[in-house]
């Protein structure tokens, strides 16, 4: 199992490499948000222990949160696990040039992300933890849909 922090380091080191520039802080929380789920929607598994609670913005980290300033500085090696790099990757092209609220809406219409929200007022943070069995059940969600949409391709 990865940890979130040595994702994060990569996807920044990623960013800055390509960008020239550094990945701010709610695109890194999103895009690790969209790697966990699709492990899920891959492997049915998670990729990484920790875990997001549900902000106004969308999910956050707080292991990103509170390891930002050296995550965003990383200029050093990663080594993750060869399927789960690819996972990576595929997460990083997709989203990469998208801008943060773009990714922060997105978010937003995740079920895990809206239950962790119930009871919490717009515009309040909110530190409810969003449980990995809700991220299980967007990615398979998002698996039922990608199948119904190639059967119908298919007739």
């Amino acid at each position: 199992m990865e940890k979130v922090v040595d994702i994060a380091k990569y996807l920044s080191k990623e960013y800055s490499s390509e960008k020239k520039e550094y990945i701010d802080e709610m695109k890194l929380h999103k895009m690790a948000f969209f790697i966990q789920k699709e492990s899920f929607s891959k492997y049915g598994e998670a990729m990484f222990e920790e875990d997001f609670e549900g902000w106004k913005l969308g999910p956050v980290c707080r292991e990103i949160r509170k390891n930002f300033e050296e995550i965003k500085r990383f200029k050093g090696e990663i080594f993750l696990e060869k399927e789960n790099k690819e996972t990576i990757d595929d997460i990083f092209k997709k989203y990469k040039d998208m801008d943060s609220y773009r990714l922060s809406y997105l978010t937003h219409l995740q079920y895990s992300w809206i239950k962790s929200r119930i009871g919490i007022e717009n515009g309040q943070n909110g530190n409810v933890i969003i449980p990995k069995e809700d991220i299980f059940l967007d990615a398979r969600e998002q698996n039922e849909r990608t199948s119904s949409s190639i059967a119908v391709n298919e007739e």
